[in-house]
């Protein structure tokens, strides 16, 4: 059995091989659970490992599809692969359904206070992060990328968030990799969280969430992003090389809450990255009111339809 008669989301999807392996492009491939795929050289490697990640969220299916289709491509071709892999669908049964998550969102679920949960996001989210627990202890140099899709609409097509963990760290590894696979922007995060990619990064490695095009259904067009498996096919065989795409760099200065009581944001028409005027009016709660504080500022990740204390936006500014 191999990716070239079945696919990663198909057998993630309904599992009928768990526990099995095989051999191609001289690497084992063994399911090692549901959505949990690991590939190791058969020749030893110096090679930083890496972690691939989509379907964390169940309605952003373009990376989704982007590595299932790598990873069919992968198997086919001669080139021996070099540097250990592990891709891992995350939330299985909320991509069956078409939906952000079943009960819980599973990216804020990377923690120890899950370990003690019964809901479904939190279980799974304790069984990945065994594994990558796992994965890391064999290999603890290496890169994790957290691929997601955006829900609005964004003026920088291809992002990445790096998590808090990571700052103060030589990341010239990581920051290459953006180059690589196009990414427009990149953002330093200052906060804490219970984010996969956060969850990897305090285990020592150089990770982020990396946002490639808008929620969309698993039988749209990826055409645009196919060729990044090009990409993907350079990091599996370590052949990085040189890249003039330059992205810009930016940094969070102010993380919105939502509060208690009475919130509204007052922010129409909302798009990733689009810089605003200063003294805009993003929110208003009962008794605290976020606008934009310079000139030029932009925000992230708007969503007004969280839990209380959970993130509406990020504020965030270019780095001088």
């Amino acid at each position: 059995m191999s990716l070239s008669s079945t696919s990663f989301l198909t057998e993630s999807l309904d599992p009928t091989e768990m526990g099995s392996e095989f051999t191609a492009a001289d690497a084992r491939f063994c399911w090692l659970d549901q959505g949990v795929l690991s590939i190791e050289p058969n020749q030893p490697s110096e090679l930083p490992a890496a972690i691939l990640t989509v379907g964390v969220h169940g309605n952003e299916t373009v990376p989704i599809r982007l590595v299932d289709h790598w990873l069919r491509e992968l198997c086919a071709g001669s080139t021996p692969i070099s540097r250990p892999l592990l891709i891992l669908l995350g939330n299985p049964e909320a991509v069956k359904i078409g939906e952000r998550f079943v009960e819980h969102n599973l990216n804020r679920l990377f923690s120890v206070a899950s370990a003690d949960a019964t809901a479904p996001e939190c279980r799974r989210a304790v069984t990945l992060m065994g594994w990558v627990q796992q994965f890391i202890e064999r290999h603890p140099d290496g890169l994790h990328f957290d691929m997601h899709s955006t829900i609005k609409g964004s003026d920088q097509d291809r992002f990445a968030i790096i998590p808090d963990a990571c700052q103060g760290r030589n990341l010239n590894n990581l920051l290459s990799w953006f180059k690589h696979f196009r990414v427009d922007a990149w953002v330093q995060n200052i906060s804490p969280a219970a984010t996969f990619s956060s969850f990897t990064a305090n285990l020592g490695y150089q990770s982020a969430t990396l946002e490639l095009g808008q929620v969309s259904t698993l039988n749209d067009p990826i055409d645009r992003f196919l060729p990044l498996v090009d990409e993907l096919n350079r990091l599996a065989y370590g052949a990085g090389g040189v890249c003039e795409h330059e992205p810009t760099g930016f940094h969070v200065v102010r993380e919105i809450l939502k509060s208690e009581g009475e919130f509204d944001v007052c922010l129409e028409n909302f798009v990733n990255f689009r810089r605003l005027p200063m003294g805009t009016l993003i929110a208003r709660g009962a008794f605290e009111e976020w606008r934009i504080e310079q000139e030029g500022d932009a925000l992230l990740f708007l969503n007004p339809a969280v839990p209380v204390g959970h993130r509406v936006a990020l504020v965030i500014r270019a780095l001088a």
